[in-house]
């Protein structure tokens, strides 16, 4: 399997790669135009800010190739701020990818950011949570929250001072709020289900790749 890890530039990849090794992936950084080959997936790591990501994906030639992606319904999984690229609109200051409708607001609490182990209420039998039982605990680092016009593509809330979704489904968009490659065996467990899903979504091998 192609998977295409997105470099936003800041470094902080390694968790991220690590966990998706020990699966048994040989992930590909991509980093720029010059890094664009046939994939099968795409993961947007959770790290940095949402003006200056979307900002650097034009500047290095990825915006427009990741958009040809979306279209061509190539599975995405966002995590943190990976999945908050998703939405239209960020309180930080700039644009998301308008891929789902929704902003991406402060969370409303004292103390920011959100950071620790968590637990996370799921919705009944989504994909994600596959071969994982209560409680769904995970590790969070973030002072912003999706807030999608949509509330049926969420599947899993947790709570810092308000509830707040942190997980979706919406097709080929995945994504978590929290960060499954620092959230030991259930994070795994999060990666595995969402690998298995691209490798076999209807029985058969997803043939959804573009250069």
């Amino acid at each position: 399997m192609e998977i295409a890890v997105i470099d936003y530039g800041n470094g902080n990849l390694g968790s991220l790669l690590a966990a998706l090794r020990r699966l048994g992936q040989q992930p590909r950084v991509i980093r720029d135009a010059h890094d664009i080959q046939p994939v099968d997936t795409v993961i947007f790591p959770g790290v940095g800010s949402l003006a200056s990501v979307i900002d650097r994906l034009k500047d290095h030639g990825l915006f427009n190739w990741l958009n040809e992606l979306y279209d061509a319904q190539t599975p995405i999984l966002g995590i943190c701020l990976g999945l908050q690229l998703f939405f239209d609109q960020g309180a930080e200051g700039g644009e998301g990818l308008h891929w789902i409708k929704g902003s991406v607001p402060e969370i409303q609490a004292p103390i920011l950011p959100h950071i620790g182990w968590n637990t996370v209420d799921v919705t009944p039998d989504p994909f994600l949570w596959k071969g994982l039982a209560a409680p769904y605990t995970f590790y969070f680092v973030h002072t912003y929250r999706i807030l999608p016009e949509d509330p049926s593509i969420v599947r899993g809330f947790t709570q810092y001072y308000e509830e707040f979704p942190v997980a979706i489904e919406a097709p080929p968009l995945y994504g978590v709020q929290f960060h499954p490659e620092l959230s030991g065996v259930k994070g795994a467990q999060v990666l595995r289900n969402f690998l298995e899903m691209v490798e076999n979504p209807h029985g058969n091998l997803a043939s959804r790749r573009l250069a």
